[in-house]
């Protein structure tokens, strides 16, 4: 797996990038890859893993899943156990692109 740090994410807009920790260029990150892992958000700055996927040329991160550190036991990114339409309207809540 590839690692990096959420640069901006836009849940309203579905889409945002992944700085790699290489320095290689930047990795767009689609909604649906968030969704399908479950996370509850991506703040600029939070640590993530991904799978790269390149296509055309063009950089895409797939089977995103968050890197935890054992000496941050607070880490920024958390998963859910929850089901993915609870999750959904819980996201979407979050973002405002649902009223609560």
């Amino acid at each position: 797996m590839t690692r990096g740090k959420v640069k901006w994410f836009d849940a309203s807009k579905k889409y945002g990038f992944i700085k790699p920790d290489d320095g290689s260029p930047d990795v767009f990150v689609h909604l649906s890859e968030v969704m399908k892992a479950k996370l509850p958000h991506l703040t600029p700055g939070v640590p993530i893993a991904y799978a790269l996927e390149i296509e055309d040329g063009k950089r895409s991160a797939k089977d995103l899943s968050p890197v935890t550190s054992d000496a941050d036991p607070k880490s920024p990114v958390q998963t859910t156990n929850e089901p993915l339409n609870d999750f959904a309207d819980e996201f979407e809540k979050e973002w405002g692109l649902r009223q609560a």
